[in-house]
């Protein structure tokens, strides 16, 4: 149980002399439940904050003094404020739901305060920080003011920044510079870096969201309900002294169509500024503090949306989207193993050997569901391939989803969004919202990474903004697959569904085989969490896998009613547990070139007995050994994983 949100009000003077008019200095937030603070301090005018963690009578600093402050085509507050007033605290206490993520149902408790300050032409500026169980966040809010409710003002700049201890490690992924399918979060994860380390030449920044080990605590920091009133961030290349600071988007996203700052009118607000903060890896794993700050669900019915699995011909055969003949197989696969839909990539819309209309009745006739790929330029985009000048035209797009709605299509994926700019976020919100209207699910590839549309909009299923085993062409990516996998899940899928695209047993004509065990990969459908999971692999590959394991991969759900860390350390192990219903499944990643001996606590089972099913390494590469044993959670459960190795264990409740 949660114990009582209270505010501490720190007295009288600031570190630059007293306070004006006995107004503080200085104002903390804390949650007494896991004791994270966050305090603000005014000092010359400059606003600042920190967060720390207390432990009994001892308080550990987790960011030091960092800026806050906005700078608006007006007018300036990242210096000369003033305080004015602090409002009444407020408690929030909600349960929701979500269809897809880490649990089903989340209670999501906070306390919540707003600060108010004016700068030197009287402008007034709004901070609001809302204290919670694993973490903090604050937004910024500009009032509507006279003569303002018409204008449309630029926010040309933001000075807030994350001050790092000098000394820890980071696991960090750079933001592209712009190229034809990029910036696309695809980038390789930076694993076990120098706090502080500077990007390098060939990238623009660091991308949201970042992993910190500094202190003796875990730090994660990110950003949450994004709507179309703003840009979506990034981090600036350096980090002097461990010091992370904001940038926007880059000129050069969506080739002139948009500018980097955003049009804002008042009143407004800001995305939230997050910062989750634990003591093990648990907290940052199992958080979900990004839907927690974000917006209700606004569609009226979410009935019709099915999270599911999914068949995905492109990968194994990249000319089959525009056959008949060659997508008719990956349908069937979709029937037999019991997954709910079948991808239908780039080319579908110059198909040969029959039309998409016959290839929906057959689906139809094996109860599969069937989803649309589509190109999302555009003149953002210079990305010719496939089905595009769709979605940024609303009428066409409106009319677009009518038709294929229609005609019994399930969902889209859109692809090449390729710019953090406020024109391309709010492209994503119509899209969705167009999209629930004629009640198709979406997944965005070429993408940002989740701030929050999932709650906001359940009929975001997924997004990429992942390089995923698309990827496994690449030589160096293939080599560090498996490091890459243990960092995911404490990184990129902590913030949402991540369509990784996983499961590869086969190789894939040019692409590079996979040097992960198979057992590592057959993991990899419960590590990673996905609204709708697209399996990767060709036909061939998964009907030649042994019955248990055809089995267990038409057993392995796309949703969850819980999520546990188990054991791990990003870049070296992740072992997870998830649940649905009372079964239990356990993934076990090795992230290293050399085997590791893993000693599972089974917990999280609670009381009762369990069968398990075990698909662990064998004696190489490609074996998958499978054994049954009883188990209850008072066990350990031994595994031992081979280099670059893997298990998956399904719990099973004893009769």
């Amino acid at each position: 149980m949660l114990a009582k949100l209270f505010l501490l009000l720190l007295a009288g003077a600031s570190a630059s002399g007293l306070v004006a008019q006995g107004t503080p200095a200085s104002q903390s937030v804390v949650d007494v439940s896991k004791s994270v603070r966050f305090a603000w301090s005014l000092d010359a005018g400059q606003l600042t904050y920190s967060v720390s963690r207390l432990a009994g009578a001892r308080e550990t600093e987790v960011l030091g003094r960092s800026p806050l402050g906005l700078k608006r085509s007006d007018t300036d507050f990242t210096g000369g404020l003033t305080f004015v007033a602090a409002a009444p605290a407020r408690t929030i206490d909600e349960t929701y739901t979500l269809l897809a993520g880490k649990r089903h149902e989340i209670h999501n408790r906070a306390t919540e305060q707003s600060f108010t300050f004016k700068n030197r032409d009287g402008a007034v500026l709004e901070l609001t920080v809302r204290a919670m169980d694993d973490g903090v966040a604050f937004r910024y809010g500009f009032p509507a003011a006279p003569g303002t409710a018409a204008a449309k003002l630029l926010l040309v700049g933001e000075s807030t920044g994350f001050q790092l201890p000098a000394k820890g490690e980071a696991w960090m992924l750079p933001y592209d510079k712009i190229a034809e399918c990029s910036p696309s979060y695809e980038s390789p994860w930076q694993n076990r870096i120098a706090i502080g380390q500077t990007v390098g030449d060939f990238y623009a920044g660091w991308a949201f969201p970042a992993l910190f080990h500094a202190a003796n605590h875990w730090i994660l920091i990110t950003e949450a309900n994004l709507d179309g009133t703003c840009y979506a961030a990034h981090l600036q290349p350096t980090a002097p002294g461990g010091l992370y600071s904001i940038r926007l988007p880059e000129d050069e996203e969506t080739y002139g169509v948009a500018v980097k700052e955003a049009t804002i009118s008042l009143p407004w607000q800001s995305p939230w500024r997050v910062v989750v903060v634990g003591d093990t890896p648990a907290t940052i794993l199992e958080t979900d503090i990004v839907t927690d700050l974000s917006a209700p669900n606004e569609l009226a019915d979410i009935s019709w949306i099915k999270p599911g699995r999914s068949s995905w011909s492109w990968w194994s055969d990249k000319g089959s989207p525009s056959d008949y003949n060659r997508l008719v197989p990956f349908i069937d696969l979709s029937a037999d193993f019991g997954w709910e839909y079948s991808l239908i990539d780039a080319g579908w819309e110059s198909m040969y050997n029959g039309t998409v209309e016959k290839l929906l009745d057959y689906a139809k006739s094996k109860n599969v569901g069937l989803v649309l790929w589509y190109n999302s330029g555009g003149p953002h985009s210079k990305v010719i391939c496939g089905l595009r000048d769709f979605m940024h035209i609303p009428e066409k797009r409106e009319a677009e989803f009518e038709r294929i709605a229609k005609l019994g299509v399930k969902g889209v994926k859109v692809d090449f969004m390729q710019s953090d700019k406020q024109y391309i976020i709010q492209l994503y919100i119509d899209i969705l919202r167009a999209a629930a209207r004629h009640h198709l699910f979406v997944d965005f590839h070429g993408a940002t990474t989740p701030r929050g549309w999932a709650r906001t909009f359940p009929n975001l299923v997924s997004q990429e903004g992942i390089r995923g085993v698309e990827q496994y062409w690449d030589a160096d990516f293939a080599e560090n697959a498996q490091t890459f996998h243990t960092i995911y899940p404490f990184t990129r899928n902590v913030v949402g569904s991540m369509d990784y695209t996983p499961v590869v047993f086969g190789g894939c004509g040019d692409l590079q085989w996979h040097k992960t065990t198979n057992a590592h990969e057959l993991a990899l459908s419960v590590a990673f969490e996905s609204g709708v999971q697209h399996y990767v692999d060709s036909v061939a590959a998964y009907r030649a896998q042994s019955e248990q394991v055809r089995k267990v991969l038409a057993q392995v759900p796309s949703t969850w009613d819980e999520t546990r860390y188990v054991a791990g350390t990003p870049g070296e192990l992740c072992v997870l547990a998830r649940r649905t219903g009372r079964i239990w499944y356990l993934a076990a990643l090795n992230g290293r070139i050399e085997a590791q001996a893993v000693e599972a606590s089974l917990a999280f089972l609670g009381k009762g007995r369990f069968t398990a099913d075990l698909f662990t390494d064998g004696s190489w590469q490609k074996e998958i050994k499978q054994e049954t044993r009883p188990v209850n959670g008072g066990d350990t459960l031994p595994l031992a994983l081979a280099a670059r190795g893997g298990a998956l264990v399904r719990f099973t409740p004893a009769p």
